[in-house]
C-alpha cells in the first residue's frame, strides 16, 4: 500500500515503556470525511468483535496492556 493512498490510519505503537496509539488522516481531508471513515472503521471493528460495542457502553477508558 502506497503512503499516499491513505485515508486514515489508526495505530498502536511501543515507545519506549508505554504502549500509546495514533489516528491520522490524510491532509486534504475535511472534518466530515475523516469523523466518516472513522466511524466507519469503527463500525467494521464492532462488526467483528460485537461484545466491544455493547448498546450498554457508553464511555471506555484504560491503559493498553503489553501482550504477553
Amino acid at each position: 500500500m502506497n503512503k499516499d493512498d491513505v485515508l486514515v490510519s489508526v495505530t498502536a505503537s511501543r515507545e519506549k515503556d508505554e504502549i500509546v496509539y495514533r489516528v491520522e488522516c490524510a491532509s486534504d481531508l475535511s472534518k466530515e470525511e475523516f469523523e466518516y471513515y472513522l466511524s466507519e472503521i469503527i463500525k467494521g471493528v464492532c462488526k467483528w468483535n460485537e461484545g466491544i460495542c455493547e448498546e450498554s457502553i457508553r464511555s471506555f477508558n484504560g491503559k493498553i496492556k503489553p501482550k504477553k
